[in-house]
């Protein structure tokens, strides 16, 4: 799939606003109910890169990921070339069939979205419930 189609299906299904960025901290979306935000140290903790691609894996069946960075460069990326975190670009990930995103951004924060997505972090991180992010500093 080409770059721009890329966008425009991120666009169109997570009301993302590419190749500008997703800003689901700053107000409800669609999809509100299938989206949360955790602290991006503590997620980094439980799932490095190995864990992120395990559950990657084992939730979606998939060996590559489109990834999206800051400025809206796109690739079709396999898992294993993957590294998932914040390195001063905010950096975007979903699937071929656009069922899920995962998004580290500047404001210190991973966002998840997608059901599917959201039960499986859950499910293999009991603590999450301890590690959403705290949008106060935006106030």
């Amino acid at each position: 799939m080409s770059e721009d189609l890329v966008l425009l299906e991120l666009n169109a299904r997570w009301n993302c606003d590419l190749p500008f960025g997703w800003v689901p901290i700053t107000g409800p979306a669609d999809n509100s109910k299938e989206i949360n935000i955790y602290t991006l140290e503590s997620f980094i903790e439980w799932f490095d890169d190995g864990a992120m691609k395990l559950l990657l894996t084992d939730t979606f069946s998939i060996s590559a990921v489109y990834e999206v960075q800051e400025g809206g460069a796109v690739a079709f990326v396999e898992l294993d070339k993957c590294v998932f975190g914040y390195n001063g670009f905010e950096h975007l990930y979903t699937d071929a069939s656009f069922q899920f995103l995962l998004y580290f951004s500047h404001e210190n924060s991973v966002t998840a979205g997608g059901k599917h997505l959201i039960e499986a972090i859950h499910l293999a991180w009991p603590a999450y419930k301890n590690h959403f992010w705290n949008p106060d500093f935006l106030q």
